[in-house]
């Protein structure tokens, strides 16, 4: 019985111990779910936000001055003094600033180019930008006293002329009507070339300045001199770089996706932009087209056959993003007719609304009849 008894104690530890391993094991369980519904979550939070990178028209390996000068830039455009205080410059300015906010603090762009919005609401980021007043950092940053009067004119806030820009690079991409209504990303490779620091020195940023000298007490004058600062050398190198083009819903031709400052570099200057302007082509053989004279109107060629021309049909037909659209009549069509489908065309560039389809019928004959279906047709349409 005493062995009994110590075998029955051992069977009752190891039992003990077997629950204590799988109770640790589903905890285990739960605390990796758990980790793994917040990473779903932060990575569901960045890819659902707005882009800040895409707000102020950099790509994502631009450069603490490239961020800046793009502030700069689009600041100045939608402030809402210079638009008579327009409610959509105003929401537009406020999200360049808090784009701006977040790119050009070294820790937040690191937080946000990992998980986005959600991971800055994380780390106490605020409403995902920091939450900042927008006109507090607009004036931190031009050295303003509210805003109201800023020179927005060609000088800078410093009284200093502008930085020359290069000339823009622009480029076509071609877009399918498909591409325009469901969006498409287009990863490409690009070689720019951008300036590097050479040994010696040279003359640059050379300018006509007027001198004023003193000819005796009272009598002055005024001569126009070259004036010249001096710089490192430079050269000019190439650089490979990635960039993602975006094309929305709802763009159309003419559409330009600006890249700030990814053009060809200048010497004393910054570099232009890099545009790619949408250009829309037709798909082989596609029955699907704009309507013409309108930007989100359809026009879909659909062909139906004799028999169903008189006698009534119902089609299905897949749109664009495989939604199934069905086309039926009951009555006579006559070939040419057009029907109209409402809410079935492009979406408008806001996502607001959409335009609607226009379904133009053509009408199949029979290349020949036999001599019983002509005497059947006849006798049918006396």
């Amino acid at each position: 019985r005493g062995r009994a008894s110590r075998f029955g104690g051992r069977q009752n530890l190891a039992g003990t111990r077997r629950r204590r391993t799988t109770t640790m094991t589903a905890a285990s369980w739960r605390s990796a779910g758990v980790l793994l519904i917040v990473l779903l979550a932060l990575l569901a939070g960045a890819l659902a936000a707005e882009d800040y990178y895409k707000v102020l028209g950099v790509s994502r390996s631009a450069s603490p001055a490239q961020i800046k000068r793009a502030y700069r830039k689009l600041a100045v455009e939608l402030h809402p003094d210079k638009n008579g205080g327009d409610p959509d410059a105003t929401a537009k300015f406020t999200s360049v600033t808090n784009a701006y906010e977040v790119l050009s603090d070294a820790d937040k762009r690191n937080i946000y180019d990992k998980y986005g919005e959600e991971g800055l609401k994380q780390q106490g980021g605020g409403g995902g930008g920091g939450g900042g007043n927008p006109f507090d950092i607009f004036n931190t940053f031009f050295g303003g006293g509210g805003g109201f009067g800023f020179n927005f004119g060609g000088e800078q806030q410093d009284g200093e002329p502008e930085t020359p820009k290069g000339a823009d690079l622009v480029i076509p991409l071609e877009c399918t009507l498909e591409d325009l209504y469901i969006g498409r990303k287009v990863n490409i490779q690009r070689t720019k070339t951008i300036t590097q620091k050479a040994p010696g020195k040279r003359r640059c940023n050379c300018r006509q300045v007027m001198k004023t000298q003193q000819l005796a007490p009272g009598m002055f004058t005024q001569t126009l001199a070259h004036e010249c600062d001096e710089c490192d050398n430079v050269r000019f190198v190439t650089e490979d770089l990635e960039l993602e083009i975006e094309v929305e819903p709802g763009m159309s031709q003419g559409h330009q996706i600006r890249f700030f400052e990814e053009g060809d570099a200048i010497i004393d200057g910054d570099p232009g932009d890099l545009i790619f302007v949408v250009e829309e082509v037709a798909a082989p053989d596609s029955p699907w087209s704009r309507k013409e004279g309108s930007s989100v109107d359809l026009t879909l060629r659909h062909w139906v056959t004799l028999k169903e021309a008189l006698l009534g049909f119902s089609h299905v037909v897949h749109h664009f993003d495989g939604r199934t659209v069905t086309l039926q009549s009951s009555n006579v069509v006559q070939y040419g007719h057009i029907a109209k489908v409402e809410g079935e065309g492009m979406p408008a560039k806001d996502g607001s609304t959409k335009g609607d389809l226009y379904v133009e019928y053509l009408v199949k004959l029979p290349e020949k009849l036999t001599a019983a279906e002509k005497k059947q047709l006849e006798e049918t349409l006396a």
